[in-house]
Protein backbone atom coordinates (compact mmCIF):
# COMPACT_ATOMS: atom_id res chain seq x y z
CA UNK A 1 0.00 0.00 0.00
CA UNK A 2 1.23 3.23 -0.86
CA UNK A 3 0.87 6.56 1.34
CA UNK A 4 -1.04 9.22 0.17
CA UNK A 5 1.02 12.35 -1.27
CA UNK A 6 0.87 16.11 -0.47
CA UNK A 7 -2.13 16.66 -2.00
CA UNK A 8 -5.14 14.86 -3.35
CA UNK A 9 -8.31 16.28 -5.69
CA UNK A 10 -11.19 15.50 -4.77
CA UNK A 11 -14.76 15.93 -6.35
CA UNK A 12 -17.51 16.48 -3.79
CA UNK A 13 -20.82 18.89 -4.21
CA UNK A 14 -19.76 19.75 -7.44
CA UNK A 15 -16.27 21.64 -6.62
CA UNK A 16 -12.81 20.41 -7.26
CA UNK A 17 -11.19 20.74 -4.28
CA UNK A 18 -7.33 20.14 -3.93
CA UNK A 19 -6.67 18.77 -0.37
CA UNK A 20 -3.70 19.73 1.13
CA UNK A 21 -2.06 16.45 3.32
CA UNK A 22 -0.59 17.26 6.12
CA UNK A 23 0.85 14.02 7.28
CA UNK A 24 2.49 13.70 4.25
CA UNK A 25 6.37 13.81 5.66
CA UNK A 26 7.67 15.40 2.77
CA UNK A 27 5.90 19.18 3.92
CA UNK A 28 9.35 19.61 5.26
CA UNK A 29 9.42 23.31 4.91
CA UNK A 30 10.44 25.31 8.67
CA UNK A 31 7.55 26.12 10.06
CA UNK A 32 9.09 27.07 14.03
CA UNK A 33 9.19 29.51 16.81
CA UNK A 34 11.68 31.64 17.88
CA UNK A 35 14.07 28.61 17.28
CA UNK A 36 11.62 25.92 18.19
CA UNK A 37 12.35 23.05 15.26
CA UNK A 38 8.96 22.16 13.14
CA UNK A 39 7.78 21.69 9.99
CA UNK A 40 4.27 22.18 8.11
CA UNK A 41 4.30 18.34 8.58
CA UNK A 42 3.92 18.64 12.46
CA UNK A 43 3.13 22.45 12.96
CA UNK A 44 1.00 23.83 10.01
CA UNK A 45 -2.13 23.26 10.10
CA UNK A 46 -3.11 26.88 9.78
CA UNK A 47 -1.18 26.81 7.01
CA UNK A 48 -3.08 24.10 4.80
CA UNK A 49 -6.59 24.80 6.47
CA UNK A 50 -6.07 28.24 4.77
CA UNK A 51 -5.05 26.87 1.44
CA UNK A 52 -7.99 24.51 1.49
CA UNK A 53 -10.89 26.99 1.81
CA UNK A 54 -9.28 28.81 -0.41
CA UNK A 55 -9.11 25.88 -3.00
CA UNK A 56 -12.98 25.19 -2.32
CA UNK A 57 -14.13 29.05 -2.10
CA UNK A 58 -12.19 30.42 -5.27
CA UNK A 59 -10.62 27.14 -7.08
CA UNK A 60 -7.20 28.76 -6.68
CA UNK A 61 -3.84 26.77 -5.59
CA UNK A 62 -1.73 28.41 -2.56
CA UNK A 63 1.84 27.56 -2.72
CA UNK A 64 1.96 26.49 1.04
CA UNK A 65 6.15 26.91 1.59
CA UNK A 66 5.53 30.79 0.65
CA UNK A 67 2.41 30.95 2.49
CA UNK A 68 4.47 29.80 5.87
CA UNK A 69 7.33 32.02 5.00
CA UNK A 70 4.89 34.88 4.64
CA UNK A 71 3.25 33.57 8.30
CA UNK A 72 6.60 33.39 9.65
CA UNK A 73 7.93 36.51 8.54
CA UNK A 74 4.56 38.71 9.53
CA UNK A 75 3.48 37.84 13.09
CA UNK A 76 1.50 34.83 11.94
CA UNK A 77 3.27 31.94 13.63
CA UNK A 78 2.67 32.06 17.71
CA UNK A 79 3.99 30.10 20.17
CA UNK A 80 1.13 27.48 19.90
CA UNK A 81 0.80 27.21 16.63
CA UNK A 82 -0.59 29.59 13.43
CA UNK A 83 -1.85 32.66 15.47
CA UNK A 84 -5.11 33.23 12.75
CA UNK A 85 -5.99 36.66 13.25
CA UNK A 86 -3.07 37.64 12.96
CA UNK A 87 -1.84 35.93 9.34
CA UNK A 88 -5.08 36.88 8.05
CA UNK A 89 -4.62 40.54 9.34
CA UNK A 90 -1.13 40.17 7.24
CA UNK A 91 -2.41 38.90 4.46
CA UNK A 92 -5.34 41.49 4.07
CA UNK A 93 -2.82 44.17 4.77
CA UNK A 94 -0.40 43.14 2.10
CA UNK A 95 -3.05 42.00 -0.60
CA UNK A 96 -2.80 38.31 -0.17
CA UNK A 97 -6.39 37.74 0.50
CA UNK A 98 -7.46 39.43 -2.54
CA UNK A 99 -4.73 37.13 -4.55
CA UNK A 100 -6.71 34.43 -3.06
CA UNK A 101 -10.11 35.38 -3.44
CA UNK A 102 -11.21 36.39 -0.16
CA UNK A 103 -11.31 38.96 2.48
CA UNK A 104 -11.26 38.80 5.74
CA UNK A 105 -13.16 41.27 8.14
CA UNK A 106 -10.84 41.66 11.18
CA UNK A 107 -13.38 40.12 13.51
CA UNK A 108 -11.15 37.35 15.39
CA UNK A 109 -12.35 34.12 17.00
CA UNK A 110 -15.98 34.16 16.73
CA UNK A 111 -18.20 31.47 18.34
CA UNK A 112 -21.82 32.79 17.02
CA UNK A 113 -22.80 29.16 15.40
CA UNK A 114 -25.47 30.87 13.05
CA UNK A 115 -23.69 33.08 11.88
CA UNK A 116 -21.05 30.33 10.62
CA UNK A 117 -23.91 28.28 9.65
CA UNK A 118 -25.21 31.43 7.72
CA UNK A 119 -21.90 32.08 6.70
CA UNK A 120 -21.06 28.70 5.26
CA UNK A 121 -24.42 28.70 3.75
CA UNK A 122 -23.96 32.37 1.87
CA UNK A 123 -20.69 30.54 -0.07
CA UNK A 124 -18.09 31.58 2.43
CA UNK A 125 -15.94 29.70 4.03
CA UNK A 126 -13.92 29.48 8.07
CA UNK A 127 -11.05 28.23 9.88
CA UNK A 128 -12.30 26.63 12.97
CA UNK A 129 -11.25 24.32 15.82
CA UNK A 130 -13.01 20.91 16.03
CA UNK A 131 -11.09 20.19 19.09
CA UNK A 132 -8.37 22.04 21.28
CA UNK A 133 -5.08 22.77 19.14
CA UNK A 134 -5.56 21.43 15.75
CA UNK A 135 -6.72 24.21 12.93
CA UNK A 136 -9.70 22.83 10.22
CA UNK A 137 -11.04 24.35 7.20
CA UNK A 138 -15.36 25.10 7.65
CA UNK A 139 -16.25 24.57 4.18
CA UNK A 140 -19.94 23.72 3.73
CA UNK A 141 -23.38 23.42 6.10
CA UNK A 142 -26.55 21.01 5.98
CA UNK A 143 -29.36 19.67 7.86
CA UNK A 144 -29.61 16.90 8.30
CA UNK A 145 -32.48 15.21 10.40
CA UNK A 146 -33.02 17.81 12.65
CA UNK A 147 -29.17 18.31 13.72
CA UNK A 148 -27.29 21.42 11.79
CA UNK A 149 -24.11 20.05 10.56
CA UNK A 150 -20.46 21.41 8.83
CA UNK A 151 -18.65 20.02 6.23
CA UNK A 152 -14.66 19.53 7.65
CA UNK A 153 -11.47 19.18 5.66
CA UNK A 154 -8.98 18.18 8.18
CA UNK A 155 -5.70 18.69 6.65
CA UNK A 156 -4.34 15.88 9.39
CA UNK A 157 -7.46 13.91 8.98
CA UNK A 158 -8.15 12.93 12.08
CA UNK A 159 -11.46 11.51 11.14
CA UNK A 160 -10.88 8.21 13.26
CA UNK A 161 -9.01 10.43 15.93
CA UNK A 162 -10.62 9.45 19.36
CA UNK A 163 -11.14 13.45 20.39
CA UNK A 164 -13.36 13.24 16.97
CA UNK A 165 -14.29 10.12 15.96
CA UNK A 166 -17.60 10.22 17.79
CA UNK A 167 -18.77 13.26 16.63
CA UNK A 168 -18.35 12.28 13.18
CA UNK A 169 -21.36 11.89 11.08
CA UNK A 170 -20.36 10.99 7.52
CA UNK A 171 -16.99 10.88 6.21
CA UNK A 172 -16.02 11.44 2.06
CA UNK A 173 -14.73 8.12 0.96
CA UNK A 174 -12.92 9.93 -2.13
CA UNK A 175 -10.75 12.00 0.61
CA UNK A 176 -9.15 8.86 1.73
CA UNK A 177 -5.53 9.51 3.21
CA UNK A 178 -3.06 6.30 3.81
CA UNK A 179 -0.41 7.34 5.71
CA UNK A 180 2.41 4.85 7.41
CA UNK A 181 2.47 3.43 11.03
CA UNK A 182 5.41 4.02 13.14
CA UNK A 183 7.01 1.88 15.70
CA UNK A 184 9.23 3.74 18.48
CA UNK A 185 12.04 2.66 16.37
CA UNK A 186 10.77 4.66 13.25
CA UNK A 187 10.21 1.24 11.26
CA UNK A 188 6.98 1.18 9.54
CA UNK A 189 4.46 -1.25 11.01
CA UNK A 190 1.99 -0.39 9.25
CA UNK A 191 -0.65 1.70 6.93
CA UNK A 192 -3.48 3.65 8.49
CA UNK A 193 -6.75 5.06 6.06
CA UNK A 194 -8.23 8.16 7.65
CA UNK A 195 -10.16 10.82 5.97
CA UNK A 196 -9.92 14.32 5.46
CA UNK A 197 -13.32 15.47 4.72
CA UNK A 198 -15.82 14.52 7.20
CA UNK A 199 -19.24 15.96 8.39
CA UNK A 200 -19.61 17.06 12.44
CA UNK A 201 -22.64 18.70 14.42
CA UNK A 202 -22.28 22.43 13.91
CA UNK A 203 -22.26 22.42 17.70
CA UNK A 204 -18.83 21.01 17.58
CA UNK A 205 -17.04 24.17 16.39
CA UNK A 206 -15.30 26.92 18.23
CA UNK A 207 -12.90 29.58 17.72
CA UNK A 208 -13.48 30.15 14.24
CA UNK A 209 -12.96 32.69 12.00
CA UNK A 210 -14.96 33.93 8.64
CA UNK A 211 -13.23 33.71 4.68
CA UNK A 212 -15.61 36.55 2.98
CA UNK A 213 -15.49 35.50 -0.93
CA UNK A 214 -14.45 37.92 -3.31
CA UNK A 215 -17.57 39.42 -5.19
Amino acid sequence: METTGKSIQVHYLGKCLRLYNQRCRDWSHDYGYLGSQATLSNAGCGIFSIANAVSWMSGMDIDVDVLAQFSIENGGRGDDGTDRPALLHAMSQFGLATAYGFSYHEDGLRNDLDVLFEHLNNGGTGLGNLRVGHIVALLSARILGDERQILAADPYSESADERICNQVRECVRASAVVSAILNDQNQEVGFRETYALYWVPLSQVHDFNLLHPLV
